[in-house]
Parts: C-alpha cells; sequence; structure tokens
C-alpha cells in the first residue's frame, strides 16, 4: 500500500549510528524533525532503560522551538519514555506500527506484531504536518473497498482516507532496513517551517536496563468465595473494597477517559489530576481481588494508557499489549483509531489463550466474518454477502492471532446499540474472554455500563460480576441479562429510540426526508463548482434549487452539509 501528501519538499535526511559513549551528544546534532530508534529488545517487558531517561532530557532541553520528537520502539519501552519528556515538550500522539514479521519469544502464544512511535513536539500547538492520505485496499474476492462506505461514498477523496494513528497498511522490519520507515515520516513532516530530518539510531547501542517491581504473591488465598452473577449499583472503589482479595479470574475495565462524555447520571469531567488519583486507586483494587497468574485488562488512548501502565507496572507484571484498530470520531488530520488494551498478570501468567467458545452462541452476531481467535486478514472485506461467498469458496480469510485487531468496528447503526455513550462491540468482549479465561471462571468489569462485559461472559458459560454507579445503566444491564434467561439475544437488532451519543455532534431527530442528504450536498458542490470556491449560506440561499430549510434542518453542521464540497468522491470498485 502506499500514501501520498498534498505539496512539501522532502527534507534533507542525516542518519546517525549511536554508540554508549556517544549516546550522551545526541542532543548537540538535533534536527528540526528528530527520529529516535531504540533498541528492539523483544523479552525486556519486566525492565526499563535506566540511562534514557537523562539522554531524553538533554534532547527535549536543546529542541529548536518548532521542532519534532519521534521516538520509536517496543511499545513497553515506550510506555516510560514520556514521563522522561512530558515536562519539556508536548505529546502529540503515539502510531502504531505494523512489523513485517510476527515475533515470537517462546513464552507468548499472542506474538507480538506491532512497534510504536511516539511523538512530541517543542511548541505547544496542535502537531504541524503534511495531510497525509492512505491508498483504498480492495478485496480480492468482491474486488471493492475493504471498507464498506455506504451512502457517503459522495464525501470521500478518490485516493484514499486520511492517515491514521495505527499503521497496517506497510509493514516495516524495525531491527533491519528502516528507510522506508523514514521515508514516511520524511513525507509527513515536509512542511515549510522544516528543512532536515536526523535519525538517531540507537538499535545496536547496549542501554542498561533496570528491573521492574517484582511482587510475591505466593501466600495467596485459595479457593476464596465471592458472591457471583450480579449487577452492583454503587461507586466502584467502594463496592471493590468489599470484595475479598485472590477472588477474580479475569478483570477488564473501560474506565470513563476524562473526555467530557455526557453519561446518564454522571459527567466525566475531573480535573487531570484528581483523574488519575482516582484512577489509581480502583486499579489497586482491582490487583488487589485478581487471582494469581489470572490478567488484567484495562482499555483507553494511548496518553491515558502511559500513566495506567507505569501505575500498573509497579504492582502487576506486564503481559502484552493489544492495539485495537478501531477509529473513532474524526478531530483532526491524523484520524484517531490506537486504542490500547494493556494486560497485566498477577504474578507469572497462564499461557494463552486459554479457551476457544464451544457453546454454540451465535458469537458472530450478525457479522459473517467473525472468528473469536482467527482475526479477518486486513485484505478482505466485512461485507456479509462477500464473507458469505468466501465461506462457500474456501478461501482463507483469516489469519493467526496477534497484537493488532482491526476486525472489530465500533457498533455503527442503532439497531445495534442500547441508549449508553461509549457501548464496545460484543466481539471485542468475545474475543478478551475466549484468550484470557476458562468455562466457569469469574469475569469483572467495574464499570459495566449498559452490560457488554457480563453479558458477554453470560453467553460464554463464564461467571460474572458487574459494578456500576447510574442506576440507569445497572437497570439495563439486569434487564438484557434476563434477556438471555428468556432465550433473547441481548445484542440482537432492534429498532431503538436513543437519546446518548458518543461524539460533539447533536443527534438529530428521526425524519422523512423530502430530499436525500446526498442530493443537497451534491447540489452545494455544484454552486461550489460554478463559483469556484465554497459557497456560503447566502450563496446557497441563492443558487440553490432546494428550499434553504432543508438544509438547516438535515444537517448537523454546515460542515456536513459541504461535505461533498470538499473532496473528490471515491467509487468503491477497483479500477
Amino acid at each position: 500500500m502506499v500514501h501520498k501528501i498534498e505539496g512539501g519538499s522532502p527534507l534533507r535526511v542525516s542518519y546517525v549510528e549511536v554508540d554508549i559513549d556517544s549516546v550522551n551528544q545526541i542532543h548537540s546534532k538535533l534536527a528540526d524533525v528528530n527520529v529516535l530508534l531504540l533498541p528492539d529488545e523483544k523479552n525486556k517487558k519486566e525492565t526499563r532503560f535506566s540511562e534514557l531517561d537523562s539522554v531524553l532530557s538533554k534532547i527535549s532541553e536543546n529542541m529548536g522551538a518548532n521542532s519534532i520528537l519521534i521516538v520509536c520502539g517496543n511499545a513497553f519501552d515506550l510506555m516510560f519514555v514520556h514521563a522522561s519528556l512530558s515536562k519539556q515538550l508536548k505529546y502529540q500522539g503515539w502510531f502504531a506500527i505494523k512489523r513485517n514479521a510476527i515475533v515470537e519469544d517462546g513464552s507468548e502464544t499472542i506474538p507480538s506484531s506491532h512497534f510504536g512511535a511516539l511523538i512530541h513536539s517543542k511548541y505547544d500547538a496542535a502537531l504541524k504536518h503534511q495531510k497525509t492520505r492512505i491508498k483504498y485496499s480492495y478485496c480480492p474476492t468482491c474486488k471493492r473497498t475493504t471498507k464498506d462506505y455506504g451512502g457517503k461514498k459522495h464525501t470521500y477523496h478518490e485516493y484514499g482516507t486520511l492517515m491514521s494513528d495505527v499503521w497496517t497498511d506497510v509493514s516495516f522490519d524495525y531491527s533491519g532496513d528502516i528507510r522506508s520507515l523514514i521515508q514516511r515520516f520524511n513525507d509527513i513532516f515536509s512542511i515549510d517551517e522544516y528543512s532536515t530530518l536526523n535519525v538517531f539510531d540507537l538499535r545496536k547501542c547496549e542501554l542498561n536496563r533496570t528491573l521492574l517491581p517484582v511482587n510475591d504473591f505466593s501466600n495467596y488465598k485459595k479457593d476464596v468465595k465471592v458472591e457471583i452473577n450480579r449487577i452492583i449499583h454503587g461507586d466502584c472503589i467502594e463496592e471493590l473494597r468489599k470484595m475479598p482479595s485472590d477472588s477474580v479470574d479475569f478483570i477488564f475495565v473501560d474506565p470513563p477517559y476524562n473526555l467530557n462524555k455526557k453519561y446518564n447520571d454522571y459527567q466525566d469531567d475531573l480535573h487531570i489530576s484528581d483523574y488519575f488519583l482516582w484512577c489509581d486507586e480502583w486499579l489497586t483494587e482491582l490487583a488487589r481481588i485478581l487471582k494469581p497468574g489470572c490478567s488484567l485488562t484495562l482499555l483507553n488512548i494511548p496518553l491515558w494508557s502511559i500513566r495506567h501502565y507505569q501505575h500498573l507496572s509497579q504492582i502487576l507484571s506486564p503481559q502484552k499489549i493489544i492495539i485495537w484498530d478501531a477509529i473513532s470520531f474524526p478531530v483532526r488530520m491524523i484520524m484517531p483509531s490506537n486504542y490500547m488494551i494493556l494486560c497485566f498478570s498477577k504474578g507469572a501468567p497462564r499461557n494463552l489463550p486459554l479457551e476457544a467458545p464451544t457453546n454454540g452462541v451465535n458469537l458472530s452476531d450478525g457479522k459473517a466474518y467473525f472468528k473469536v481467535l482467527e482475526p479477518l486478514k486486513r485484505d478482505f472485506c466485512l461485507r456479509a454477502s462477500c464473507a458469505q461467498k468466501r465461506s462457500e469458496e474456501g478461501v482463507e480469510d483469516h489469519e493467526s492471532l496477534s497484537d493488532i485487531w482491526g476486525d472489530i468496528p465500533r457498533l455503527k447503526h442503532n439497531s445495534r446499540r442500547v441508549d449508553h455513550p461509549t457501548q464496545l462491540p460484543p466481539q471485542l468482549l468475545y474475543r478478551l474472554i475466549s484468550i484470557f479465561t476458562r468455562k466457569n471462571e469469574i469475569v469483572l468489569d467495574c464499570f459495566n455500563g449498559a452490560g457488554t462485559t457480563t453479558l458477554a461472559a453470560s453467553q460464554l458459560n463464564r461467571k460474572f460480576i458487574g459494578i456500576e454507579i447510574s442506576q440507569a445503566y445497572c437497570d439495563l444491564a439486569r434487564k438484557r441479562h434476563q434477556e438471555i434467561e428468556a432465550g433473547l439475544d441481548p445484542f440482537r437488532k432492534e429498532d431503538r429510540v436513543l437519546i446518548s451519543k458518543n461524539s460533539p455532534v447533536k443527534r438529530l431527530e428521526e425524519k422523512k426526508y423530502e430530499v436525500s442528504k446526498k442530493e443537497l450536498q451534491m447540489e452545494i458542490k455544484r454552486i461550489y463548482q460554478k463559483l469556484g470556491r465554497m459557497p456560503t449560506k447566502e450563496d446557497v440561499r441563492k443558487h440553490s434549487k432546494y428550499d434553504f430549510k432543508y438544509y438547516e434542518e438535515y444537517f448537523s453542521s454546515w460542515g456536513e452539509a459541504c461535505a461533498a464540497a470538499r473532496t473528490t468522491g471515491m467509487t468503491e470498485y477497483e479500477k
């Protein structure tokens, strides 16, 4: 796959191979864009670089006012890099980047398939870079785009979509020839402000490491009894403190992200320092009640994951960092798709995956392509008709499990949602629970919301405990568990009237359109072509053949109304 930028001149690139004697001199050779390649030590997740903090501090201090620092390496190592940079530089993002070869170290049954690139800037504004598009990929069976763009094809670019922060369109040999990766960075940052890019290659440098804390869990309580199969209404910390130690087999948490989301009975808007202190409290309690050998998994955005990782690594053992490639609401020119699932074990972990589901539950839930422990290959589309055809023809369209999951899209259709703003797809929990638990083991979610975790656990013949502070969501989750007992699928497709929304765009009332939204958008595009500029509302009032009331009533914003005029439009069929 290839990418495309809109303008820019290539930067002058200089490669500097750094040894142990020259590592502290990097700060004297800094450029506009600086790439630091850390050693690729794959089996060191229980340690951290001990002498890197001072190097990063010197680099931060000596960077130019508009310069960029890109630190590449294993995800486990990058978790501690931000702490060294955060006082002097602004965090701008984390790219999860696919390796060209699966990494297996003999002890992992979920092999590693990605490394990371942590981006920081000296300036405090939004990241400056080229608008970069990734060319569409096409399913080899139906010859259409791997993503189904439905009725919005006229609002997309003919070449491809904007680049996201998960790169699976290409893969790189991080331990070998890295020039193609540097070329992509060169293109992304080929803006007028920059002329030089320096690559500091530390991959052969033997940096010292220190061990993370190792806790002894040999004196744990065995066969601890805890009340199961219940949804608890209450504050998560208060309720967790009531639970006995060493009592739960698996924990999944998708906490409030402190992004000012509007939930049913509370607002997600704590001050950031208070937010992390609060998180530390319930994470510590979760570690206490987890059984030794068992796992805790936490889903969050990369920046918050860094902070959670630093706390959890003091009390539990790092096990895995899974990337859920799940594009969210577009808020910038780099699309946010990187959602991390931090996996920690209490002491030495069990071998994974533990058990494939065998109880006959339809885990695909209308997604004919979905297999719990065999992700769909990236090249194949998600369309049910194509998946059915591939199945009938015996096409090998799935692959072995790794730690990048791109075959579980978010819930986008209201018929699959209940009234909760951040509802997860059940397939994500089917996979996690199948990997980390056996039948009849206990699954806990202390931010249970509308019940996706506990419902999926019940369907997979696991025991469950859900904690939720909202009475309304508790009631909703309990009602959905009753549906399972009545033989109904709680994730079934059904017409619903929803109020909650997981984006800043207001939800429009259901209505019958007298003129389709596509036709109105294409009308604005025709006006744009006629005038040779983006039309204003007054231009549309004057030139449109449709009453302006439709533009006011049918669109949540003027930007949405002008979406087709801002781009070329695309076809889903391969040319």
